[in-house]
């Protein structure tokens, strides 16, 4: 991976990625900038966590990414869509017997995927919260990895790992079965001790770690529609598949739109509610973790950004805006870009 530095260039972002770690109390950042499938930017601060002999932050470290991971489910999805097992318009309910059928009504993978279904599910017990497709409501990856697995008899883990991670070389991405020394603790409040979310390997849970670098590719491998290094690593049709608004057309204009779980930026509406910053360009698409992990990727700047923290903090304090930090965030990106 070639790297330049353009470190004066990128001075404004960098000052604000490090303000909001010191406002979200985490104990760690990094922040990678992608254009032309290059690193222009690559920066790290801070530790592993706050106690003593806690190691320094660098291009190894992993971070628990939290919803970040739903791209990786996505990308699942869609192979296993491109391959056939899988269809957008496939009912929920043929794949739950337990789960009442007169709910689920017409709910499929795409409201699965764009989050509207309108329904809350708490094991075996289901209700309707909204009328199917007209909201949008929070992510439900396990039960796609759930339909992945009845489906194509491998888990999310299994497929990345035989179709991106290993011909990639990929080492720093990996749902955690155990500790070890590279991985960046969670920083719940300012007096917490530092945890790790330890989990299975099936690719459901909220425990994947991955480093700043690894993400960056994440995003770029989207951007390039799964050519890397001169290599086609899958088909084109399975980004397209991921990465174009699949929201279904009964969801309000002025709410979020959504590829397979990345938020996509449609210009013509603007949504308050909507994580992506005004000032990036149509088609752009993003990840937001509630660690603060995030990955944006901008076609038509051909560029991706990362930044990495490990503070779950903001979401248990109100006077942090999340929505606006990220917001400025996308900006602060694109400003710095145009200025290269």
């Amino acid at each position: 991976m070639e790297l330049v530095q353009n470190k004066d260039i990128f001075k404004n972002i960098t000052a604000y990625t490090e303000k909001v770690k010191q406002d979200i109390y985490a104990s760690g950042s990094a922040l990678i900038i992608m254009k032309d499938n290059r690193i222009v930017h690559e920066w790290y601060s801070g530790t592993h966590h706050f106690e003593k002999g806690a190691k320094n932050v660098n291009y190894s470290s992993q971070f628990n990414v939290y919803s970040t991971r739903v791209t990786y489910v996505g990308l699942a999805v869609a192979i296993a869509m491109y391959e056939g097992y899988l269809h957008l318009e496939d009912k929920v309910g043929d794949y739950f017997d337990k789960l009442d059928k007169k709910i689920l009504g017409e709910t499929t993978i795409r409201h699965l995927l764009t989050r509207c279904t309108g329904l809350t599910i708490k094991n075996d017990n289901m209700q309707r919260e909204f009328v199917l497709g007209t909201n949008i409501e929070g992510k439900r990856p396990d039960l796609l990895a759930e339909i992945l697995h009845k489906a194509t008899g491998k888990t999310v883990n299994e497929i990345l790992t035989d179709r991106v991670f290993k011909p990639l070389n990929w080492t720093n991405t990996e749902w955690i079965t155990e500790g070890k020394s590279n991985l960046v603790c969670d920083i719940n409040s300012p007096d917490s001790y530092p945890v790790l979310r330890i989990g299975s390997n099936i690719g459901d849970e909220r425990n994947l770690y991955v480093s700043a670098r690894d993400l960056a590719l994440w995003g770029n491998l989207h951007l390039n529609k799964g050519l890397s290094d001169g290599r086609q690593i899958l088909a084109e049709e399975v980004f397209d598949l991921a990465t174009s608004i699949q929201s279904p057309k009964t969801l309000p204009k002025q709410l979020p739109k959504f590829g397979f779980l990345w938020w996509i930026k449609d210009s013509a509406v603007s949504c308050e509610f909507d994580e992506l910053g005004s000032d990036l360009p149509e088609g752009s698409y993003q990840i937001l973790g509630a660690s603060g992990c995030s990955c944006t990727v901008i076609p038509k700047l051909n560029a991706v950004a990362v930044r990495m923290y490990n503070s779950l903090y903001p979401y248990g304090n109100k006077d942090f805006d999340h929505i606006k930090d990220i917001q400025s965030f996308g900006n602060l990106v694109v400003s710095s870009l145009k200025s290269l």
